[in-house]
């Protein structure tokens, strides 16, 4: 991404009885903590379910937000 550019993305969490969850994403090799809707950031994932995580992407003076959200659906 160049600078002030923004990307989406859908990441599809298909869970088992041990539920896991993304609390950090990697971009070009830098650890970024989202930013979360309603700024309530996951505690977890759901056991046997489907979590969705939509991303946003925003590179700005060559850093990036991420704004994040997780849905569930059983």
């Amino acid at each position: 991404l160049a600078n002030s550019e923004s990307i989406s993305a859908v990441v599809m969490a298909t869970q088992g009885a041990t539920p896991y969850y993304a609390n950090s994403v990697l971009i070009d090799g830098v650890t970024v903590t989202p930013k979360w809707q309603d700024a309530l950031s996951p505690v977890g994932g759901n056991a046997s379910s489907v979590d969705i995580y939509n991303y946003t992407i925003v590179k700005t003076d060559g850093t990036y937000t991420v704004l994040g959200s997780q849905s569930r659906f059983a």
